[in-house]
């Protein structure tokens, strides 16, 4: 079993927190956690490119159903209900390599980030068994609100 699972969460705290990639992997060596360089430094990367990219929606509280405040508006011409992203993070068990991957969930009223994760991490593990890969971690990423007859 790869040392780099469970460390997905303290990536994401080092990136938000403008961490280097060095300091990342400098605190879990301080920390006694000796992950391979090269896994810590494509995790790191990853997660940098999560918080750059989704800002604040990663530490969001994951219980809690996305606010109207929090769902972005989505312009379709048929579909509606919402649609939830979740950025999942597999180690490749022949490779080594960390890959991501995402999910989405559509639903009509939306659910908790928290259920949106454990679908999504359920949805995609005959995925992962086939391609024989481990997951990492699972993060939500963002949510849109589709709206029917409205073409921007």
């Amino acid at each position: 079993m790869a040392r780099i699972l469970g460390l997905f969460p303290a990536a994401l705290d080092a990136a938000r927190g403008g961490m280097s990639a060095n300091a990342f992997i400098r605190q879990l060596s301080e920390q006694g956690i000796a992950p391979r360089r090269t896994e810590a430094l494509q995790l790191y990367k990853i997660a940098r490119g999560i918080v750059a990219t989704h800002a604040e929606e990663p530490f969001r509280p994951q219980g809690a159903v996305p606010t109207a405040n929090e769902i972005a508006l989505w312009p379709t011409r048929r579909a509606a209900g919402i649609a939830q992203t979740v950025t999942l993070a597999y180690r490749d068990r022949t490779t080594g390599q960390i890959k991501q991957t995402w999910w989405s969930i559509k639903t009509e009223a939306g659910m908790s980030r928290e259920a949106a994760v454990a679908a999504a991490i359920d949805a995609y593990s005959e995925h992962a068994e086939s391609y024989d890969q481990e997951l990492i971690g699972a993060v939500h990423t963002s949510a849109y609100r589709y709206s029917p007859g409205i073409i921007l």
